[in-house]
């Protein structure tokens, strides 16, 4: 017999005193976004993109806002978004889009988003519900 292991979630990375805003994010193709995952606004068009850490291209490399949703593109061009731009946010459930995760949100990143109102705090949820793994048979 076999068995699925299926995780519940239901967390969020809002925390507290959020404050949001509906913008405009510009994509060069078909992608989907966590929610969590960190923007930065381009220079020249206003818009937002993605956050690159260590980016140099028209503020790429400045992380402004943090997705407030998950989000879909179905091919390239500017899609609405709703993201936050001030409050308290779950640092683990932060997203920098090349790694997937938050393993690259290091002091400097939450420094920089804290420069723009949004204070990246570390979490530990104790509801979250994780089914077991089943033991192997014939042990």
């Amino acid at each position: 017999m076999s068995l699925t292991n299926t995780s519940l979630d239901l967390g969020s990375v809002q925390i507290r005193d959020c404050e949001f805003r509906d913008e405009l994010i510009n994509f060069s193709g078909a992608d989907v976004l966590a929610e969590g995952t960190i923007l930065a606004r381009d220079s020249s068009t206003l818009k937002l993109r993605l956050f690159v850490k260590g980016g140099v291209t028209n503020g790429n490399g400045i992380p402004k806002v943090v997705l407030a949703h998950s989000l879909v593109a179905t091919a390239s061009g500017d899609l609405a978004c709703r993201v936050i731009i001030k409050g308290e946010v779950d640092k683990n459930r932060l997203v920098i889009d090349a790694d997937g995760d938050d393993s690259n949100v290091d002091a400097a990143v939450v420094d920089q988003l804290r420069d723009y109102g949004i204070t990246p705090v570390l979490v530990k949820e104790l509801g979250r519900v994780d089914n077991p793994q089943p033991e192997p048979e014939g042990s």
